[in-house]
């Protein structure tokens, strides 16, 4: 059994996904009842990257036969969570947190199952207990934040985003996510300036400059928002998204030709009619003086 189990573990380590795949279902099939060899299986399907629901189940089978064990518990619940099944998830996580109350991760993933499930206030009360544990972590911050938010109280849950920036001010994801967070919260001027430096470097992702974007066209800053839009499309392989994202803000800009231009590049892009047919409508309403456009930035 030992040896079987290492042999995965190499293989795993090796990379021959598809062979580990392979033995650890097979031995899980001769030992059913071994909560080693399902989680192993839970691995290896995960390293193979299979469903999320076959991965889910494995985990799900190690965790029943060891109901005490914290980390399986919890692993269940993560690998629940990335199936779609959020009550079970939660269920495992709230069983990982009784097993271990300090560890602040148990709390954490509840506060971010709740939230998700809508029960925003034991979510909260989730949050603050993570926050208790490990006031320095910036994804229970961020976690508390969204919380915060979610129940109304905006100036504390900004507050709480701007710690979780403190935290960890070189990530990239987290500034992201806290962007995105603010944005959510109605505080789109202090989002842009978190985000800002980040888009500019010649390296930001696309999930940065989207952020980017986002954040300027609830700011009200149309015309930089366009330009974004426009950085984005020219990436190599873009979709008719960003255009058609440009020529909206375009639109909101009162700049008429140049949305046009680049509603007929998202056109050219493969942009479906359904998408593209309210901007169009308004940009002919507004040639022809029927709608004129708002003033914007």
């Amino acid at each position: 059994m030992l040896r079987a189990l290492d042999s995965i573990e190499r293989l795993l380590d090796a990379g021959k996904t598809a062979e580990a795949l392979r033995a650890a279902e097979a031995l899980q099939r001769s030992v059913p009842d071994d909560a080693l060899a399902a989680e192993m299986l839970g691995r290896a399907r995960m390293a193979a990257r299979c469903e999320p629901g076959p991965t889910a189940d494995a985990y799900a089978v190690a965790a029943d036969l060891r109901m005490d064990s914290p980390g399986l518990q919890s692993a269940a619940g993560i690998t629940a969570a990335a199936a779609g099944r959020l009550d079970e998830a939660l269920r495992r996580q709230r069983r990982a947190g009784e097993l271990e109350p300090g560890n602040p991760q148990h709390a954490l993933q509840c506060a971010n199952l709740l939230r998700a499930l809508g029960q925003q206030q034991e979510a909260l009360t989730c949050a603050q207990r993570a926050a208790v544990l490990a006031p320095l972590d910036p994804s229970v911050q961020l976690s508390l934040s969204q919380s915060l938010a979610a129940t109304g109280d905006l100036p504390h849950a900004r507050a709480a985003a701007l710690r979780a920036l403190e935290a960890s001010p070189r990530d990239v994801l987290l500034r992201t996510a806290v962007a995105n967070a603010l944005v959510a919260q109605g505080d789109a001027a202090q989002a842009v300036a978190v985000i800002q430096t980040e888009a500019d470097r010649q390296t930001a992702s696309a999930a940065t400059l989207e952020c980017l974007a986002n954040a300027q066209t609830a700011a009200g800053l149309h015309t930089l928002a366009a330009t974004t839009w426009q950085r984005l499309a020219s990436a190599p392989m873009a979709s008719w998204q960003p255009c058609l994202k440009a020529a909206e803000c375009l639109h909101r800009a009162n700049q008429s030709d140049q949305a046009m231009d680049w509603l007929s590049r998202a056109r050219e892009r493969g942009a479906p009619a359904s998408a593209t047919r309210t901007l169009d409508d308004a940009l002919t309403a507004t040639r022809t003086g029927d709608a004129p456009n708002k003033s914007a930035k």
